[in-house]
């Protein structure tokens, strides 16, 4: 009897070292299966915050697509994001400086510039008198809805009497053209109506760009 009795101690003590083997065992699997559901969420939720962070510094720097030629000279003029207070480096206070280009047909309608915007040089378009020639956001491509006194505020680029083209001082990467408006035979620039600013006053200097984060210098592909 004392030794069935030792045997069945025996493997009853053996039973519960097993049992507690084997808890312990589940439980290192639950803490491993809790702690890879956690690294799993904390990737999902960086990787879901890094968009908006791109997109928070791109508005905060005012960038906006643009293209550089192989001389370092940008075709696209940037736009302003709300924040902005500009100078002579690229914003509305004091306007932004604009240097005519002397090369081609000086006779032509539409003439081009250098202008200085955010420290970096933008070719863009110019009236034959050397006045900057704008964009309006809000209109849509070959309209034109800046008209009555919006039209004053912003004088259209009309083209002279019986004239269906105008012509550039030197080659454009996109075309110029004529369409009619309710502000007569207006020029177009790759399908944008094109204006200038009644607060103008010299050539060479535009003061207008990003008024009411609408209007826009015309750079050589916008």
């Amino acid at each position: 009897m004392r030794v069935t009795t030792n045997g069945i101690g025996y493997f009853d003590t053996v039973r519960r070292k097993e049992s507690m083997k084997a808890l312990r065992r589940l439980g290192l699997i639950a803490i491993a299966l809790l702690l890879t559901v956690l690294l799993v969420a904390c990737g999902e939720t960086t990787m879901q915050g890094t968009p908006a962070n791109t997109a928070n510094q791109s508005m905060n720097n005012g960038n906006a697509t643009t293209t550089t030629n192989v001389s370092g000279m940008m075709d696209a003029t940037p736009t302003a994001n709300s924040n902005m207070n500009t100078n002579n480096t690229g914003n509305m206070m004091g306007g932004i400086p604009i240097t005519p280009t002397i090369v081609g047909n000086m006779a032509a309608f539409i003439h081009t510039g250098k202008a200085t915007i955010h420290g970096n040089q933008v070719n863009v378009l110019m009236t034959n008198k050397g006045f900057a020639l704008y964009y309006y956001r809000a209109d849509t491509m070959f309209k034109a809805t800046c008209t009555g006194q919006c039209a004053h505020d912003w004088p259209p680029v009309l083209a002279p009497q019986g004239m269906m083209t105008v012509s550039s001082s030197m080659p454009l990467p996109r075309q110029l053209s004529v369409h009619q408006t309710p502000n007569g035979a207006q020029v177009f620039y790759d399908g944008h109506a094109l204006y200038t600013y009644a607060a103008d006053k010299q050539p060479g200097t535009a003061t207008g760009r990003a008024q009411d984060m609408l209007w826009y210098l015309v750079g050589f592909t916008l």
